[in-house]
């Protein structure tokens, strides 16, 4: 009922609001005659103001823009409020974005709130624009700290999280009489401090802060944010609580990581860390030292890319596990062979 009732008064100021504009004579974008028109892909009618949003209310958004793209095509513009928005929907048409003309796409939109807080203005790695200092802090990631070397050096962090999981998953499944665990949780759990350990060491303090503090800007990033769909609206920025708490939970993420970087300063200087056990957060500050790029390294730029590396990786470790879990409970026999070889491989590994 409570639901129904915030529909009911949403689309009742929704209306008032599209009113007011058309008497107002308020365009949602502005129109220069002098220019010609640019064709647009195929696409559903518009509202004033909102644009398409209306199409895509009502139901998940991404089965919505599946039966829009049925009817449009695979290649499908909406304008979702002030955005234009081009939904590619088909293999082919995908690997033209992607592939064929990936340099034209490449670079992420500069007129979303939600990516310029936690992509720092394009600071970091995940959100900068295509260009120079993105192509070397794509060769650092790769070259430096996705090597061979570093990823053996986490061996041991990984097999100590994963035999913590599986334990977690045997005690759970004893507790519950019919042995159901939610393997998802468990999963999802395992991410988030497996990377802090490779991130920042296994004897960082403040680890735990920074993964708590990171699910819930997740969880506000993944939230609906008006403010995106009319970046030109001082009234829609003035009323956005979401775009506030999203600056401040980030504001004091990066805060910790700039105590974490100093801690770890400090304690390099007075020769407390071994150059043979570098974690991610030694490569970057070695690098900080060396000045070999062609631009500073500064400590903002860090904590931004420590941010996209934990966001990239946790999501990835994450959606991969629990997609694999999904598929092999699909089909049993894939599933009898790798417990198979996962055990042949453990046999003599102390996981319990």
């Amino acid at each position: 009922m409570e639901l129904l009732t915030l529909y009911a008064v949403s689309l009742a100021t929704l209306v008032l609001v599209l009113i007011w504009f058309q008497k107002s004579g308020v365009r949602s974008t502005p129109v220069d005659k002098s220019k010609p028109e640019k064709r647009q892909p195929p696409g559903p009618w518009s509202l004033p103001i909102i644009g398409g949003i209306h199409h895509v209310m009502g139901g998940l958004g991404h089965r919505k823009m599946m039966e829009l793209s049925h009817h449009h095509g695979p290649l499908m513009f909406l304008r979702l409020g002030e955005v234009p928005t081009l939904v590619v929907s088909s293999a082919e048409a995908a690997e033209l974005v992607m592939k064929t003309h990936d340099l034209t796409f490449c670079s992420r939109p500069t007129t979303s709130i939600t990516i310029d807080i936690v992509g720092s203005k394009g600071k970091g790695i995940g959100f900068a624009p295509y260009g120079d200092r993105w192509r070397q802090m794509k060769k650092i990631v790769v070259m430096e700290l996705l090597s061979f070397a570093q990823v053996k050096r986490i061996e041991s962090i990984r097999a100590e999280e994963v035999g913590r999981l599986l334990r977690s998953i045997a005690t759970a499944g004893a507790r519950h009489e019919a042995g159901v665990v939610n393997v998802s949780n468990e999963v999802k759990a395992l991410a988030p401090h497996l990377v802090a350990m490779a991130m920042f060491g296994g004897k960082c303090a403040m680890k735990s802060d920074f993964v708590r503090l990171y699910d819930e800007v997740s969880e506000l990033v993944s939230g609906f944010f008006p403010v995106d769909l009319f970046p030109s609206s001082r009234l829609v920025r003035w009323l956005s609580i979401s775009e506030r708490r999203l600056a401040r939970g980030y504001g004091r993420i990066q805060s910790i990581i700039a105590t974490i970087i100093q801690s770890r300063k400090v304690a390099e200087n007075n020769g407390a860390c071994s150059p043979d056990q570098e974690d991610l957060l030694s490569v970057m500050l070695r690098l900080q030292k060396e000045e070999s790029l062609t631009f500073p390294l500064t400590s903002e730029i860090i904590g931004a890319v420590m941010f996209d590396i934990f966001g990239g990786a946790t999501t990835t470790i994450g959606s991969t596990l629990e997609w694999a879990m999904s598929e092999l409970m699909k089909k049993p026999e894939t599933m009898a062979k790798a417990q198979k070889e996962v055990r042949e491989v453990l046999v003599s590994y102390p996981i319990f």
